[in-house]
């Protein structure tokens, strides 16, 4: 087995009976050869071996011992995904990373969430950036770790993007049910009112390319992405469409020569429904941006800030913790702050959902996107970006979109064994 070193940072020790402790903790764990902590660096040195021992177990041994050990969190935009069998591959392939203590994705926001312990994550010879080490596990599935836009930029981005996914997911449906569509007649004609075609040949080919566009013009991204997966040594749920039509389609000219039903209209009938669902899917998805989007518009734009006694207008992003701002009546409280001068009533409704307006006077707390209805006040900004109250607002909102119910996570585990199961 592989013996593996690692320096794993260690916070709260204050004396050699810390360390002693935390020595102790580290060498009980099944797996690790030794442990060496260092109080002057607030760092443990353990040697462990890499295929029995995770960092997740040497992270919860030096918790119970009541320290801690410092994560960070970081948010990663995912291409490519399109089940939860795919999610599932994302969350391995992100979680078998040095370093990482758990890996999260979300289909429908197509965001993996990492935690991980920094200055550990990533290991190897430490050569390699760690956004770089990400990316590689996840190119390693078949997918992709998308830039992010500039923030100033991102939310625009996001929203704009997720319009036109789902322009196209319309297009895409509306297109696979215009020609399914006199497929389902042709088959209802015979079915329900015993209409045959006379000539079956013509019957034959007539399904088989009305089910051609349908299949390989608007359906074909289902078929990528199912043979990418299958490159990559696994099966997702596109995997099992692609092979379910692409069967189905092939009776089309097999009727021809043989004695077989043809089935290919029945493959174009499984890839409008797919099709129909995706696009249920980036209509939601197009929703949860929008929420989002609203929140952001509730802030203010600019600011009226003092800079040498002058009144001058900037941009929010450029108002800084310490400045002044200038709040006239009937105009939104660039950011959070308390009020210095002035009295005025404050609609807070927007943050607190009291319709009936507040009084401020110097010394109260201001929130920032609330809006000033009456006098003049001037509000010292104490938060700034994303440390405002509006700020907060949102990143809970996105946290809440990007988390997993127990009922999603056990819908999860069955999809991802679902697909293996039936082409098993």
């Amino acid at each position: 087995m592989a013996e593996q070193k690692i320096a794993l940072p260690v916070r709260g020790m204050t004396c050699a009976s810390c360390v002693a402790h935390v020595e102790k903790a580290l060498k009980g764990v099944d797996g690790v050869e030794d442990a060496n902590v260092n109080l002057a660096t607030e760092k443990a040195k353990v040697w462990f071996s890499a295929d029995a021992v995770r960092i997740g177990d040497l992270v919860k041994a030096v918790r119970e011992t009541g320290y801690e050990v410092p994560t960070e969190t970081i948010t990663l935009p995912i291409g490519g995904m399109t089940c939860a069998s795919c999610t599932s591959h994302v969350e391995k392939a992100l979680s078998k990373v040095p370093g990482v203590l758990s890996a999260s994705v979300n289909l429908a926001t197509e965001k993996a969430t990492v935690t991980f312990v920094p200055g550990v994550a990533g290991l190897a010879d430490g050569s390699t950036e760690l956004a770089e080490v990400f990316k590689q596990a996840v190119a390693e599935t078949g997918y992709e770790v998308l830039e992010a836009p500039a923030e100033a930029l991102a939310e625009k981005e996001q929203e704009d993007e997720a319009e036109r996914k789902m322009q196209q997911a319309r297009f895409r449906m509306r297109v696979a049910w215009a020609f399914t569509a006199p497929i389902i007649l042709w088959m209802f004609a015979e079915m329900f009112f015993g209409i045959v075609w006379p000539n079956a040949t013509v019957f034959n080919l007539g399904m088989f390319l009305l089910a051609l566009p349908v299949l390989f013009w608007v359906g074909r991204r289902t078929y990528r992405s199912g043979l990418a997966a299958v490159r990559h040594g696994y099966a997702n749920m596109d995997t099992l469409i692609a092979l379910g039509t692409g069967v189905s389609l092939l009776t089309g000219p097999a009727s021809f020569f043989f004695p077989v039903a043809n089935y290919a209209g029945v493959s174009a009938m499984i890839m409008a429904f797919h099709l129909t669902g995706r696009y249920v899917e980036e209509t939601a998805k197009g929703r949860a941006s929008q929420a989002i989007r609203k929140l952001l518009e509730l802030g203010a734009k600019t600011a009226r800030v003092l800079r040498d006694s002058h009144e001058v207008e900037v941009p929010i992003e450029e108002v800084q913790v310490g400045d002044v701002m200038v709040v006239r009546p009937g105009e939104k409280i660039p950011t959070d702050g308390v009020v210095i001068e002035g009295e005025s009533a404050v609609d807070e409704s927007m943050a607190t959902g009291e319709s009936m307006p507040v009084n401020k006077r110097p010394g109260d707390e201001a929130i920032g996107a609330t809006v000033n209805q009456e006098g003049l006040l001037k509000i010292r900004a104490t938060r700034v970006g994303k440390d405002t109250f509006l700020a907060q607002v949102i990143k809970l909102v996105e946290e809440c979109q990007g988390s997993k119910v127990p009922i999603q996570e056990f819908a999860d585990r069955v999809t991802s064994v679902f697909v293996p199961m039936v082409i098993g």
